[in-house]
């Protein structure tokens, strides 16, 4: 008698490569392809770096990418960038979570549209629904 295996669902792209996609795709957008830039925010630091870091300007729960491309009713749109997986309610209490659920409602006040993307699809549709704006 042989056993048969049960499929394996493929693993869940991490945050980094749905980010790549997106950028990929952002950089063939005939409007956009010249108008997107990374935030170089992640990353475990030392309290001494972390210090030096934060007097040069950086912000705790900066999105992931800024498309400085205006519409009729954005200045710009800020993109956090995560994988495409249902989060726990723990999850999303996290401090860096919550940071960057104020840093989204902070840009929001003031003209920017910013959002939380859940993968490539997710992200490219929120874009899409930017330059429509």
């Amino acid at each position: 008698m042989r056993l048969q295996r049960m499929p394996q669902r493929p693993p869940i792209p991490s945050e980094a490569s749905e980010q790549r996609a997106i950028v990929k795709w952002l950089s063939y957008h005939p409007v956009l392809r010249d108008y997107f830039m990374h935030i170089t925010n992640e990353g475990k630091r030392s309290p001494v770096t972390g210090r030096h870091l934060l007097q040069l300007g950086l912000k705790p729960g900066a999105s992931d990418l800024f498309i400085y491309y205006p519409t009729k009713a954005y200045h710009g749109l800020f993109l956090e960038v995560k994988r495409n997986k249902k989060y726990t309610p723990s999850e999303m209490k996290t401090d860096s979570w919550i940071a960057q659920e104020k840093f989204i409602e902070t840009v929001k006040k003031v003209g920017f549209w910013g959002e939380f993307c859940y993968g490539f699809e997710c992200g490219m549709t929120i874009i899409e629904n930017y330059l429509l704006t």
